[in-house]
């Protein structure tokens, strides 16, 4: 049997979770991310399948080894984005994410995805993404899609707020303009004030 026959039977065995991944094949792998040629196409595909694989450890070693070849590859970038995401190190996958972007201003999806991970984190910058789409193509579903669960999440945030409110000393709410939710600029205010106001004469 071949060692690269092997090394699949192996990998497929691990993805099922037959077996643990042994350590020599753990450094046959590591010796095959090093044998590549330095062809960052060669080392990215590496790195899915590795990933794939749940093999996050050696994905890094390949997506690494392709970004110091090309640090400019927004693919790479990508790859990279996926393995901090899927090891729940969130803050750095956004970080290449945001890498990719700048590198391919036009790709939506990729806005849409760094929209995404912002969340609840970062609204006004997972605002800024989800504009730049809608600035191009109003029509982007999942641009809308992203800004209304975006809407969804703040108002839910303020009626929640409001709800928690001691109703008995403030029976209605009032809400100063000049307070924030992010930075110095509420990009939903009016929205949010006239939804709170239908909730509380609702109640």
């Amino acid at each position: 049997m071949s060692s690269q026959t092997e090394i699949l039977q192996t990998s497929a065995m691990a993805i099922t979770g037959d077996i643990e991944l042994a350590p020599e094949i753990r450094t046959r792998l590591r010796g095959l991310i090093d044998s590549l040629p330095d062809q960052p196409a060669r080392l990215r595909v590496l790195g899915h399948v590795l990933l794939d694989l749940g093999l996050c450890d050696l994905a890094l070693n390949a997506f690494g080894r392709a970004l110091l070849i090309d640090d400019l590859d927004g693919a790479t970038h990508l790859g990279l984005t996926r393995v901090y995401i899927q090891t729940g190190r969130r803050d750095l996958g956004l970080e290449h994410l945001e890498i990719a972007i700048s590198l391919r201003p036009d790709a939506r999806e990729l806005r849409v995805l760094a929209a995404d991970l912002l969340g609840c984190r970062d609204k006004m910058r997972a605002l800024d993404q989800l504009g730049a789409v809608l600035a191009a193509e109003p029509d982007h579903a999942g641009a809308r899609k992203g800004l209304a669960n975006l809407i969804r999440t703040v108002v839910a945030s303020r009626m929640h707020t409001v709800s928690h409110d001691d109703r008995e000393t403030r029976p209605q709410p009032t809400f100063d303009h000049a307070q924030v939710i992010w930075g110095d600029v509420e990009p939903f205010g009016d929205l949010i004030l006239s939804t709170i106001g239908r909730g509380c004469r609702v109640s």
